[in-house]
């Protein structure tokens, strides 16, 4: 390592000792030990102990030790903490976002009356502490001391690594291509899949139905079964797939008869940070993980570049280009510049080839030697200094979001709507307010290591599901795809692998074009369960939808959805804690939906009262139920509370605005979810075509997935 000091400018620092081997430490700062099985299943609790042994430097009453962790990982407050020492008063404290970055969180050993000497101990016990809920190698927590009135902390010799290793199956994935020619060979993968969306091995090998396996294997990193299937037929299937009491269907893979011209693949161009930067494990596993686990055909990594020194970029550009492979997996160079949104915003870098220097917004670290490349600051400077590159950049709400008053055009050409931050289609609105030309991406933005399918755990720091990017691509290759992402040929899904394809009078999205007559908007739409509706959007207007869905006659919906501020993670996160009563009658067979973590719930207290606790971030999520109820229906949230008549929502939707950022609660009758999957619908737009407009085309299925065209751009003659 060569960063001597590590911390963002303003908070606190950490002296990384590295001219110091781990004896030296001992001796002069003290020792510590984690004692923990070197092994935790994800989300269960267990005990962890943490011994230290005071070195030369003492500790003072004000001083303190701490036990730090990174940013994504969601240790919950453990039920007790214990502090056991002879020599001092020492109190436990925990926090869970701290003034060290990328150590976030930590629990800080406080003397606050006495004093350690060299040789004295400290114990502190952690009992039932929840571990992380994300699958990862090579974990550590960082230990550290300082002294009341010194400046940096200190950091320890490290303890012993451990592994978060995945609990049982609790359900099936099938992930497929999307796009085949008959008689092709193409990839099916299949996996089991724990409460919070890691990987786990199943008991039984899963079967494929209504297909022809060629060949099938356990790939080696994650317990993955790789099938490579093909079809004698064109059509639309969506595989069937089972393994034990585990069953599930795979997203739509549309087969044709002959060869086309391009072909749509699923990626992430803005999978996340690892290790480098403020996420968690290895360079190598996350490109692994989005090939194998996540069956993505293009991603990056997008550390933020002032983690990012001289000796760990080389790594960076090293691994990336070994992981890309033409045909089969596409890696692009990249990383994160992340000024405040004030002088420019968090804007996703892509390289096309190779890129040595890296030319940060600012460094979190002290090097030993140190790169002399000059730092770019603002917006003004950054974009004139890559206008004329070979790259590409993303804009996209993220931890300082982009500030849409700085655009370069023709280097800034893709637009992300949705996230593990949560769904921003106000980001999107923005821009087309501006008149900027707008290609419709979705990403991961990820810090736990799950590029392409991640989830977001206990909250700590995402929101919601991962999303994708679907782009339709003459090659599967770096110049291929950069071809199709520089002309907008792309849109954006929530997570689902929804088949999406919008054309206005022939033109594709991301096209532009000029008629003298009536533009119209043709969709085709394969999803991964039954459409509840499709909208035409023209700038930000909804100008025509289609309800597809069948509402049902006596089952109701009860959905709540908003951010609390248009802004990053954390600001957006709106809670939803409260119940819906009847006054008359019951509420029977409640079905959740759209939920997205464990820690969301909706119960049944009783036959007239559901409770529910749950978080949106732009996202809706809500349940149905029988509605055997009669009289009013009340509903009370920290944010909203009113009465409806039954009679009046089996008529015509009610909606309630709940302030913050478009908070909102919908009861109505709920859309059938045995409906159409599958949907082609055209409609002409007839008003008179005075100015440029921007089509584009938004899904919603009944299952709250969504999808977003990239917008095709129509002016008058």
């Amino acid at each position: 390592m060569a960063i001597m000091r590590s911390g963002m400018p303003g908070g606190g620092c950490v002296w990384h000792g590295i001219d110091m081997g781990d004896e030296e430490k001992g001796e002069k700062l003290g020792l510590g030990r984690c004692v923990m099985p070197t092994q935790v299943v994800a989300g269960k609790e267990l005990d962890v102990r943490f011994e230290f042994e005071v070195g030369e430097m003492g500790l003072d009453k004000g001083g303190a030790l701490r036990v730090a962790w990174r940013w994504p990982f969601d240790w919950a407050q453990p039920r007790e903490m214990v502090v056991a020492c002879a020599a001092a008063q020492v109190e436990a404290v925990f926090e869970i976002q701290g003034d060290l970055n990328p150590w976030h969180h930590h629990i800080e050993l406080r003397v606050v009356d006495g004093q350690l000497q060299q040789g004295d101990r400290l114990v502190l016990h952690c009992r039932e502490w929840a571990a992380p809920t994300f699958i990862t190698r090579a974990a550590r927590f960082l230990l550290l001391i300082k002294n009341a009135g010194d400046g940096d902390w200190l950091r320890l010799a490290d303890p012993q690594a451990y592994d978060v290793m995945a609990d049982a199956a609790m359900g099936l994935v099938a992930i497929a291509e999307a796009e085949a020619v008959v008689g092709e060979e193409v990839g099916v993968r299949v996996y089991g899949e724990d409460r919070w969306g890691n990987p786990t091995l199943l008991k039984e090998i899963p079967v494929l139905e209504d297909v022809e396996v060629v060949s099938q294997k356990l790939l080696s990193r994650f317990p993955v079964y790789e099938y490579r299937v093909r079809f004698a037929r064109a059509g639309v299937y969506r595989v069937p797939v089972s393994s034990g009491v585990h069953a599930a269907e795979s997203n739509p893979l549309r087969v044709y008869a002959e060869k086309t011209e391009r072909r749509l693949h699923w990626g992430d161009m803005h999978a996340g940070q690892t290790e480098i930067g403020c996420g968690a494990g290895s360079l190598q596993d996350h490109f692994v993980y989005a090939r194998d686990v996540a069956g993505l055909q293009f991603a990056t990594q997008q550390a933020n570049d002032h983690y990012i020194d001289r000796e760990t970029w080389q790594h960076v550009r090293t691994t990336s280009h070994a992981h890309d492979e033409t045909g089969r997996f596409v890696v692009y160079l990249g990383c994160e510049w992340s000024p405040l949104t004030e002088d420019g915003g968090d804007r996703n870098v892509f390289y096309l080839g190779d890129e040595k220097r890296l030319r940060r917004s600012d460094r979190f670290f002290t090097e030993q030697e140190p790169d002399s490349e000059p730092d770019l600051r603002r917006a003004p400077e950054f974009l004139a200094a890559m206008r004329n590159e070979d790259v590409l950049l993303g804009l996209h709400v993220g931890g300082r979001p982009t500030n849409l008053d700085f655009h370069e055009p023709a280097i800034e050409p893709l637009f992300e709507i949705h996230s593990t931050h949560g769904t921003s289609e106000w980001f999107v609105f923005d821009a087309l307010r501006r008149g900027y030309k707008v290609g419709i991406t979705g990403g991961t933005d990820g810090v736990m290591g799950r590029p392409g399918a991640c989830r977001p755990g206990r909250r700590v720091t995402r929101n919601v599901r991962n999303g994708l990017t679907a782009v339709r691509a003459e090659q599967l290759s770096r110049a291929g795809l950069w071809s199709a992402f520089k002309g907008r040929c792309c849109y954006g899904t929530s997570g689902a692998r929804i088949l999406l394809d919008v054309d206005v009078d022939g033109r594709g999205m991301g096209e532009e074009f000029a008629t003298d007559i009536c533009p119209e908007v043709h969709v085709c739409v394969d999803g991964t369960a039954a459409i509840e509706r499709v909208d035409v959007l023209c700038g930000c207007e909804v100008v025509y939808s289609w309800q597809v869905a069948v509402l049902d006659e006596r089952r109701l919906r009860v959905l709540w959805s908003g951010a609390e501020v248009e802004g990053t993670a954390g600001a957006q996160r709106a809670f939803w804690r409260g119940a819906l009563r009847a006054s008359e009658g019951q509420i029977v067979e409640i079905l959740p939906i759209a939920l997205q973590s464990p820690l969301d719930n909706v119960v049944q207290v009783d036959e007239q009262w559901v409770h529910f606790d749950a978080a949106t971030a732009g996202n809706a999520m809500g349940f149905s139920f029988l509605s055997a109820a009669a009289g009013e229906l009340s509903f009370e949230s920290g944010s909203v509370v009113f009465s409806c008549a039954v009679q009046d929502v089996l008529q015509n939707e009610l909606e309630v605005a709940a302030g913050g950022a478009s908070k909102r609660v919908r009861v109505g009758r709920a859309p059938r979810e045995d409906g159409a999957k599958s949907v082609e619908l055209k409609w002409r737009d007839e008003r008179p075509l005075k100015d440029e407009r921007a089509y584009w085309v938004r899904v919603v299925q009944v299952d709250q997935e969504q999808a977003w065209s990239s917008p095709i751009y129509v002016r008058p003659l």
